[in-house]
């Protein structure tokens, strides 16, 4: 069993929450190695780690993770990023690989390899 991991820092004035897409409702995500049972709020200048347990060959859609500028994305209230997470076709690297939103944050993305890059978020 492999780990796609991604280290998610906040360079932002504000928290950035994490969830699992619901959309994925067989994936587990795992913050700092522990499972994430509902949204988690990242105070700025901190980092964490996301990733799951795959079990097979690093593909596209290894992950499917939200990132909101708020608690109140599901509603509307608040902006997010509802993204894919996988190996790049192309490259074979860790990436983005579907996805999009709106949020008063942006992200880019650093550090690849196959099973690991890092996310930096900050005011945009």
């Amino acid at each position: 069993m492999s780990q796609p991991v991604v280290t998610v820092k906040n360079h932002s004035s504000h928290d950035i929450y994490i969830d699992s897409d619901p959309n994925w409702d067989d994936q587990q995500l795992l913050l700092n190695g522990k499972p994430l049972p509902r949204g988690y709020a990242l105070g700025p200048d901190l980092s964490a780690r996301i990733s799951v347990d795959w079990d097979g060959p690093g593909n596209a859609y290894m992950m499917g993770v939200i990132f909101a500028d708020g608690p109140d994305y599901d509603y509307g209230g608040d902006g997010f990023y509802q993204l894919s997470l996988g190996q790049d076709e192309n490259s074979g690297l860790l990436a983005v690989t579907d996805g999009g939103g709106e949020a008063k944050v942006a992200y880019s993305i650093s550090q690849q390899t196959p099973w690991s890059m890092t996310m930096d978020f900050a005011d945009s």
